[in-house]
């Protein structure tokens, strides 16, 4: 018999039943993984305003791993690349974020006393002897070093500039390629702790209440604050507001410790908060509507203060000293001493979940569903860091 083409219909009908046939994946259901993302800044970035790229890690909450280092962590650790970087003893200590095992180490002759900042590959550590160390990220080798840092001073690096203070209470702007000064501004005290927004650096310390930002353009002082305290803590600069708290030295309770708000540009004041007792208070936190700042005392009291009038949105008690809290979201995380880890409704100040922690918790960064918890048991005793996790 004489076979004749069908056309197009049949062509049609051929594949539309293979189409039928084809199997059809099902939708993948597979959990993925947390985002990681760097911490590379004191306090989450420079405006040091706390907030964490999160996620965090939610109720119930298990200890993932701990390292034991041998030396107090006294400060949070910076996060980059999957390494978690905290001080040894003379030394630098990269770990696994995953596992908290040891990557590498440097050694940089002195003890770090303050937190690292990581920025285009290079890791920067100053050192109680008073020198930054730029060390390269990949190769582990220190590229060069600033001689005559200020004892703790934070380091800023914004576009494509070092920013650091110096034991002759100066500002100065380094070349990051080899360390090289580029300009120097002289403030007259203690420029420890550094907050840079919007071309502006705001700079303070030990031994000063005044606060002065300086004009990084026009290097030069713009203006300055008195805020008649023994020396300030590190100041948060946030949508054209600069908030800075002045307390007494050595945490001492009865000498005018006060939170300002004053106007980024002019340091002008817009308000001031004082809690009842005029007890310490230590660093803080500030999201879009609240600061969030308490007593550096134990037992203590944290307060939600209005971003725009200074006024109480709320206050509760906790089992240790308010100080380093920090934001994801809607929640705050306080490592409240020996009161361990928690967290807290943003809104109300209510208590979600809490977490134990070994020694006196100093701070803690939270990425990558994880939250590092940095804690000492004493300043010559070993510290240790804690990763938690859901």
């Amino acid at each position: 018999m004489l076979m004749r083409w069908a056309g197009p219909t049949v062509a049609v009908m051929l594949l539309t039943a293979c189409s039928t046939a084809a199997p059809t994946a099902p939708p993948s259901t597979a959990v993925q993984p947390p985002r990681i993302a760097d911490v590379t800044d004191y306090r989450g970035d420079l405006r040091r305003t706390g907030r964490m790229p999160g996620p965090a890690p939610s109720d119930p909450v298990r200890v993932r791993w701990r390292f034991t280092g041998p030396v107090p962590l006294t400060l949070p650790p910076a996060v980059v690349a999957g390494q978690v970087l905290v001080p040894g003893d003379g030394s630098l200590v990269a770990l696994d974020l995953e596992s908290g095992a040891v990557l590498w180490s440097v050694a940089l002759g002195a003890q770090l006393n303050a937190a690292v900042t990581v920025a285009s590959g290079t890791v920067y550590a100053t050192t109680s002897d008073g020198v930054t160390h730029a060390v390269d990220l990949r190769s582990h080798q220190e590229r060069w070093r600033f001689v005559g840092a200020a004892d703790g001073a934070q380091v800023s690096i914004q576009d494509g500039t070092v920013y650091l203070g110096t034991r002759r209470r100066d500002l100065v702007a380094l070349d990051p390629a080899d360390g090289r000064t580029r300009w120097s501004v002289h403030v007259g005290h203690s420029v420890s702790r550094t907050t840079i927004a919007d071309g502006m650096a705001y700079v303070g310390g030990e031994g000063t209440g005044t606060m002065t930002a300086i004009d990084l353009a026009r290097q030069r002082v713009a203006w300055t604050f008195d805020t008649g305290a023994d020396r300030l803590v590190t100041p948060v600069a946030d949508d054209g507001t600069l908030f800075v708290a002045g307390v007494a030295a050595g945490a001492l309770p009865g000498r005018g410790t006060s939170l300002f708000a004053l106007d980024a540009r002019t340091g002008t004041r817009k308000w001031s908060f004082a809690p009842p007792g005029d007890p310490p208070m230590s660093s803080f936190a500030v999201s879009a509507h609240d600061v969030y700042i308490g007593t550096d005392t134990t037992p203590g009291t944290l307060y939600a203060v209005a971003v725009g009038t200074g006024k109480v949105t709320w206050q509760q008690p906790v089992p240790g000293p308010v100080d380093r809290p920090t934001l994801v979201d809607d929640a705050l995380y306080l490592a409240s001493g020996q009161g361990g880890l928690l967290a807290l409704d943003t809104g109300t100040g209510r208590r979600r979940w809490t977490a134990p922690v070994d020694g006196y918790a100093e701070g803690v960064v939270l990425t990558g569903g994880m939250a590092l918890v940095a804690a000492r048991d004493a300043t010559d005793a070993p510290g240790t860091l804690t990763a938690f996790t859901s």
